[in-house]
């Protein structure tokens, strides 16, 4: 997934990388610093769970669709 979708998100939601973080620290348990977190985004190595939790925490849902 393109950082810059992932960022796009956290922007829209008028959230900053480090009040994720906090959301997700606290939500799930994350141990990961703010920086580990934003060179995961940077690097495109975020895992499939930790991105369904960002989704979470950001109040979104990803559905898997068959195509038409």
């Amino acid at each position: 997934m393109e950082k810059n979708f992932i960022k796009g998100y956290i922007a829209q939601n008028n959230l900053s990388i480090k009040e994720v973080h906090s959301r997700l620290a606290e939500k799930y348990g994350w141990k990961d610093t703010v920086q580990n977190f934003t060179m995961k985004i940077n690097r495109q190595t975020l895992k499939y769970n930790e991105i369904l939790q960002i989704a979470d925490v950001l109040g979104y849902e990803i559905k898997w669709v068959e195509k038409p």
